[in-house]
């Protein structure tokens, strides 16, 4: 299993996620996003997002060199 760290201290295992979806509902000047499981769903924000889509192997994760021009 594989468990990741929320902005907000929670765990998530993302092997149990089945949908990603973007929130239409935004209080925040951050994009909200809604992780969905066969037993309900839970808010995560874009970071988090990006942190699950690169545990789960979706992202690569690519280190930039300094551009020196």
């Amino acid at each position: 299993m594989a468990f990741v760290e929320l902005e907000n201290g929670g765990f998530i295992n993302v092997n149990l996620i089945e949908t990603l979806k973007f929130s239409v509902m935004q209080k925040r000047h951050e994009p909200d996003w809604i992780a969905y499981f066969d037993t309900g769903m839970q808010r995560i924000t874009d970071a988090d997002r990006i942190h699950i889509l690169e545990t789960a192997g979706f992202v690569k994760i690519k280190k930039e060199k300094d551009d020196e021009q």
